[in-house]
């Protein structure tokens, strides 16, 4: 049964990523049935929405609605959905965790293999972006929101890995357990840090320096490494 079902999650995905291809290399004007039957809507010449999530193919450019979750205290995620760890989690963001796995495959990403267990001193593989925080016309690197315990000072900038999340008994495991981004490493996560601190738990809290009220709206932008990299390290 657990192989039945991942499964039916790769043929889903598999058959919209094909869809894709088949129209050019632009998603679908209409939802295609997969498994969360995610739904994708082209908005304007080369804009696209998945969930509420906002593609923009020419600049690849992810962008996700977000609130601030917290605004101090000790953390392990940057972001989880609702209904994940929000006593750990910096960012709630408004979007499913499969729509996400779904748009970094879209912008050409790929995972390669996330972390077997939880604080596994492995280093996440797969390809690498660089994530953004805006908030009221400004945008910052989303590093500077964590703080450094050890270094006393915000979190290294880094390029964070598209690992892709392991299943639960045969079902994708990000779904389940709302986790998209975390600082301490995680099988389930979608995106993880690949710095040596995601196998520590007690190393980062967040930057009360910087970060605005709680319910505080925000967006969540998400390039890939490359593109940031070809631009000089520019936002």
């Amino acid at each position: 049964m657990r192989t039945i079902l991942r499964w039916r999650f790769l043929l889903g995905l598999g058959a919209l990523l094909a869809s894709v291809d088949a129209a050019g290399g632009e998603p679908p004007s209409s939802g295609t049935a997969t498994p969360s039957r995610a739904p994708i809507e082209k908005i304007a010449e080369g804009k696209f929405r998945i969930g509420n999530a906002i593609l923009e193919k020419t600049s690849e450019t992810l962008r996700i609605p977000a609130k601030v979750n917290m605004t101090k205290g000790m953390i392990e995620l940057v972001a989880c959905a609702s209904g994940g760890k929000l006593h750990e989690s910096i960012f709630l963001a408004h979007i499913e965790p499969y729509h996400l796995h779904l748009a970094l495959l879209l912008m050409g990403l790929k995972p390669k293999g996330g972390v077997q267990f939880q604080g596994d001193a492995t280093t996440p593989e797969g390809d690498r972006v660089v994530v953004f925080v805006e908030y009221q016309n400004t945008r910052r690197r989303v590093e500077d929101y964590i703080w450094d315990l050890h270094a006393r000072q915000p979190m290294e900038r880094t390029e964070w890995v598209f690992a892709g999340s392991k299943f639960i008994n045969g079902e994708y495991g990000a779904q389940l357990t709302r986790t998209l981004m975390t600082t301490y490493h995680d099988p389930y996560t979608i995106i993880d840090n690949p710095l040596p601190t995601g196998a520590d738990d007690e190393v980062y809290e967040v930057n009360t320096r910087v970060v605005p009220p709680v319910g505080t709206t925000v967006t969540l932008v998400i390039r890939p490494a490359r593109v940031v990299a070809g631009q000089g390290g520019k936002k």
